[in-house]
């Protein structure tokens, strides 16, 4: 899209540099077969560009200047006249890989599927073929990913799933062809992570022993991605993941297979076409998948069929200094009645809200169909910049059997301006300062669409953002936001109940980082946030610490600290017969006062050997605790208020329990509660403490001992304990980490490139 570029270009190529008397020197060699481009007899002018970054100055210099003031790097390309390429490169490439690994990991008497260690081998290729001189087909039979970074540890206390990125190097690659991205965060049409997920069928209730696969086995994948000599890119990908099953040894020693997640197929379809020397663009998405389904009904808790699409457009004028762009997407969503109720319920949804005044359950629908569009102008060129826009999401939006998306309806407005600097000055090398302020209303805004009161209280979320950065003349880097969030309402901190307020608020943010042109250099972060009400907020420090003792080697740490408070956790939801309790239309609501600690560690070191060898390690511990305090009820929907629990002494009387002296006491790890004062408790929850310690890591040593083919040698780690005791203690929490059982895997792959 002329600004993103794509860091996960990998091609065969190579490379030699020379210091001498006349300073230093870089030779690259680029095989034609590496690219892609339009073969004609006629002599062409190409677009192209030589950046060179200067670490000792901080210094970037181009063959033709990319402005700073102005979006765009391929558009600002200089020419290279007088290209001729008559005849496309035969472009025939051949991957084959042989993996073996080794696990050893803790292990249970007497479990016969692992003994606490076990051996495994795979083979696999992947095969590229070049059609023309433009256009490349992909394919990977049995892929192995093994030498990928591991996902670092997170804790999520939240109604939604975590996003993690992608980093398998056949769904990086050509990645960029795929985006689609909609409004907030990383929501997108397409999620290549759904391919090959972990599965999500359960193990039996009564196994004694089970063993389940980590991942759906992706049986193999292929992708097509070109540019025209007219300008339509073009983009395709298919993927096929086996069904996997798991196996558990049944009381009394039988053993039983069981289907853990079918058989599916996905498929992604994208088109772009530039106009207007690439200032103007149209282009489309189109992504499915079908999943084989067992006819027993074990699996109707999931979609048979889900179909995405969009459209989007931009269009630039005024040398582009001026922008109109959006887009319309659309999901139609089939399978059982149970699986649309699993999607009616879940946290992007919540269609069984009780107060709802557009939203219903649909227990009898077999079929789900919505749609997102957004309309953004904005001035893109000079020392001032900005953006103003509309969107909405309407109910039946879903797309995350494909995609990603956390956004439930919503209408959506808001606005950016924005001032740059980039003439230095007595203090600063360059400078920007931006404000922007948004706000996202639920569609009951428009029950009564003329009253500013029906707006407020359909508020899901807003907020207005200053924000501003800095270069300062000792390259040092200095930036800093304040916002401030207006009271708006929840619709899931009740999990699927009425609509609860929540607090406004206030939040601020510090960053500083040194010059980072040194061997050795610092940044810190500094975050802060306070609810309104007294009801929560935190404090976040982070840092980093970059060293670079040689031109080989890199270390890079990051640690981080937070405390969190939240004064409206949620616990749990109950309803009791005969205890129904009307302000929140008859279930009960419990949250409590939260408080969270949680350290960090990100370490990572890059030591280039050679130009051929390196090793690259990646390590994180992460410690947390959260101790949930004074338990409570929510009074009443559309509020933010409760009613308190007075802690009491537990005693069993009559094969029950009393809450001597109070209305709430603890039994082992469970909670007991009296609702209605007569001292018996009427319910009971888990106690809702914890403590967290994790460790993940990888290292990965690679060898390209020949262009294109490589050995790596991988040693992955992790370690994760938990306990219900809810306070921090950082030598405590340290030393029960490293206590924790252990989990090692041990890789050797090799890979040989074959080319023509």
């Amino acid at each position: 899209d002329d600004n993103r570029e794509d860091d996960a270009w990998d091609a065969v190529w190579s490379s030699q540099v020379t210091i001498d008397d006349k300073g230093w020197t870089a030779e690259l060699r680029i095989p034609l077969s590496q690219i892609r481009y339009d073969a004609s007899d006629e002599v062409q002018s190409w677009g192209f560009n030589v950046r060179r970054e200067r670490v000792v100055t901080n210094e970037r210099s181009y063959l033709h200047l990319v402005s700073r003031l102005q979006q765009g790097q391929v558009s600002q390309f200089g020419r290279l006249e007088g290209v001729a390429v008559p005849d496309p490169p035969m472009r025939l490439e051949a991957l084959p890989y042989a993996v073996t690994s080794l696990y050893n990991g803790p292990s249970e008497p007497g479990d016969p599927f692992f003994d606490g260690a076990e051996s495994a081998q795979r083979v696999g290729v992947d095969l590229s073929y070049g059609l023309g001189s433009s256009f490349t087909l992909d394919a990977t039979l049995n892929p192995d990913f093994g030498q990928v970074e591991a996902d670092p540890a997170v804790i999520n206390l939240s109604a939604f799933e975590t996003f993690f990125r992608e980093q398998r190097p056949f769904f990086v690659e050509d990645a960029r062809i795929f985006d689609f991205g909609l409004s907030g965060g990383r929501n997108s049409l397409f999620y290549s992570r759904r391919i090959g997920r972990s599965p999500q069928g359960g193990v039996p209730d009564d196994a004694v022993y089970s063993e389940v696969p980590d991942n759906a086995t992706i049986l193999g994948a292929a992708k097509l991605a070109g540019r025209t000599t007219t300008g339509l890119s073009v983009g395709a990908l298919a993927a096929v993941t086996d069904g996997e099953s798991g196996r558990a040894v049944l009381p009394g020693g039988s053993r039983e297979r069981f289907l853990v997640e079918p058989r599916s197929t996905f498929g992604v379809v994208s088109l772009q076409q530039d106009f207007n020397e690439g200032a103007s663009s149209v282009g489309g998405i189109v992504t499915g998948m079908r999943r084989d389904l067992p006819g027993d009904g074990s699996f109707d808790f999931l979609p048979g069929t889900a179909y995405n699409a969009g459209l989007r457009f931009e269009h630039q004028w005024d040398q582009r200094e001026w922008a109109l762009w959006g887009f319309f997407a659309g999901s139609h969503v089939r399978g059982s009645q149970d699986a649309l109720l699993e999607i009616q319920t879940a946290s992007n949804h919540y269609f069984q809200r009780p107060d709802a005044t557009r939203l219903g359950v649909d227990s009898t629908a077999t079929a789900l169909t919505g749609a997102e569009w957004r309309l953004q102008m904005e001035r893109r060129r000079g020392d001032w910049t900005g953006a103003i826009w509309a969107a909405e999401v309407t109910d039946g939006f879903e797309i995350n059997d494909v995609g990603f998306s956390q956004s439930a309806e919503r209408l959506d407005a808001g606005f950016r301006v924005g001032y740059r600097e980039i003439e230095p000055g007595d203090w600063y090398r360059s400078y920007n300062v931006n404000f922007s302020n948004y706000h996202n209303w639920s569609h009951e805004a428009l029950d009564d669409a003329f009253r500013i009161s029906s707006w407020n209280d359909a508020r899901l979320r807003g907020s207005y953002n200053l924000r501003g950065e800095a270069e300062l003349t000792n390259f040092w880097e200095v930036n800093g936001d304040l916002s401030y969030s207006p009271e708006a309402r929840s619709r899931s901190a009740t999990r699927g109940g009425p609509i609860m307020v929540e607090p406004a608020s206030v939040r601020a943010g510090v960053r500083v980082n040194t010059d980072r042109r040194k061997a050795l250099s610092f940044g810190l972060n500094l975050d802060w946030d306070e609810a309104r009400r007294g009801t929560g907020g935190g404090t976040s420090v982070g840092g980093s610490v970059n060293i670079q003792p040689s031109d080989q080697v890199e270390i890079r740490l990051e640690p981080r600290l937070n405390w969190e408070r939240d004064g409206a956790q949620y616990v749990t939801t109950r309803t009791t017969d005969g205890l129904d309790y009307a302000p929140t239309y008859g279930s009960r609501y419990f949250f409590a006062d939260l408080e969270r600690q949680t350290f960090s560690l990100e370490t990572r070191l890059d030591w280039i050997f050679t130009p051929d060898l390196s090793l690259q390690l990646f390590a994180q511990p992460l410690l947390s605790s959260g101790d949930y305090r004074s338990y409570k009820q929510l009074a009443a929907s559309g509020s933010f208020d409760f009613l308190s629990f007075e802690p009491g002494t537990a005693m069993e009387v009559g094969g029950g329990v009393v809450c001597s002296g109070g209305s709430i006491c603890r039994v082992a790890d469970d909670q007991y509660v009296d609702v209605d004062g007569d001292g018996r408790a009427d319910l009971d929850f888990e106690d809702e403490d914890f403590n967290v310690r994790s460790l993940v890591g990888n290292a990965v040593l690679r060898w390209e001992y020949r262009p294109g083919s490589t050995v790596f040698l991988v040693w992955q780690r992790s370690q994760a304990g938990s306990v219900g005791t809810g306070t921090f203690d950082f030598g405590r929490d340290l030393d029960a980490l490293f206590a924790a059982p252990a989990e090692d895997r041990f890789i050797l792959k090799v890979n040989y490139w074959l080319g023509l």
